[in-house]
């Protein structure tokens, strides 16, 4: 699928004690939600300031491109150049060492540990991080792990500003509201919008795009893994010839009360991402730990059923971010959950979620 993929390790307690209660029409106190977004963007957006040198190194360090439609001139000035073209030693090292889809687009926050069990205690240390330079220690413990001269070397790029925290702050309070506002909205017939959004009928805004904005303000609070041009496991496992396993399941869990009260909702959720703006497949926290040993059954087989249509790199990454995700799921008694369409908030800080939705 095309466009941006993510897996989630889901905490259940903020669809039971936030989503659910909020499109039941109860209230809710959203501080430890609100605190916790806060604190995720600005550890993250800490974090980016190196993954941004890193990718300005590897973007310099390729010679010149002729563009198309240029001209005689430019062309040959640009063949100058690329002859000229010389990689400075941090590009060289750089390159040697850095998987971009998995250190620059993959992981949350800056990791560069090998095994899954290290990513996510890191993950959990970035999120635990009290202030700036502690994020600034953790990272440079990282570039550590790339090489000790790529740690001397390498200095953060500023990235783009963030809004202030209480503009950021007032952006979730209002998308908290929208879920209250379009199921109150469905139970009255009505339709729903804003200044920002057409208005549509709410139930039709329930089927459509619920699930997705729920997700989008999870995803604003815990970490979570992302790629591109990807397909979820369900997929994949179909594609290799393996049979998906039976504890993958549409997320009906995270929105019980909502699937009693709108059958047409509850019939919409599905394990397969379909489209740009979608939520798939839901792992309980309880099944977990079979995923994981799904993971380590059948993962060689479904690389090499890839490997055959020269895609077996490609697939051992994406086998790769699922297993870390659901490893970090388990040590934070969380779930499993894929998306498109969720960028992380250093990179996304005001996004509309579910684009068409």
């Amino acid at each position: 699928m095309k466009g941006t993929f993510s897996f989630h390790p889901v905490k259940v307690e903020f669809f039971d004690e936030t989503v659910q209660p909020l499109l039941a029409a109860r209230k809710v106190n959203p501080e430890a939600f609100l605190n916790a977004a806060l604190r995720a963007r600005s550890r993250s957006s800490r974090a980016r300031r190196y993954q941004g040198a890193i990718e300005d190194a590897l973007v310099a360090a390729e010679p010149p491109r002729v563009e198309p439609g240029a001209g005689i001139l430019k062309s040959f000035r640009t063949h100058l150049e690329r002859m000229d073209h010389r990689e400075g030693e941090l590009a060289r090292a750089l390159k040697t060492v850095v998987d971009p889809d998995l250190h620059l687009h993959g992981r949350p926050f800056f990791i560069t540990e090998g095994s899954a069990g290290r990513v996510a205690r890191l993950v959990e240390e970035f999120r635990g991080a009290h202030n700036d330079d502690a994020v600034d220690t953790l990272v440079i413990e990282q570039l550590v792990n790339l090489g000790a001269d790529v740690a001397k070397r390498l200095q953060p790029t500023e990235g783009p500003d963030l809004s202030p925290d209480l503009v950021y702050r007032a952006d979730l309070l209002a998308r908290l509201k929208d879920l209250y506002d379009i199921v109150n909205c469905a139970r009255r017939g009505e339709s729903w919008g804003r200044i920002d959004v057409p208005r549509r009928p709410a139930r039709e805004v329930v089927v459509t795009g619920l699930p997705h904005r729920a997700l989008w303000l999870h995803s604003r609070a815990v970490p979570f893994w992302i790629a591109r041009d990807v397909d979820g496991l369900e997929t994949v496992c179909r594609a290799a010839g393996v049979a998906p396993p039976g504890f993958v399941v549409p997320p009906r869990r995270l929105f019980a009360e909502a699937c009693e009260e709108f059958p047409e909702f509850a019939a919409s959720l599905h394990v397969e991402v379909k489209g740009p703006a979608d939520v798939g497949a839901f792992v309980a926290p309880g099944d977990i730990p079979e995923l994981l040993e799904f993971l380590n059954i059948h993962g060689a087989r479904i690389i090499q059923a890839a490997a055959r249509h020269g895609e077996g790199q490609a697939c051992a990454t994406l086998l790769r971010k699922i297993r870390e995700c659901a490893v970090y799921a388990e040590l934070t008694g969380s779930g499993y959950l894929e998306a498109s369409g969720i960028r992380p908030p250093e990179l996304d800080p005001e996004p509309e979620p579910g684009a068409g939705s």
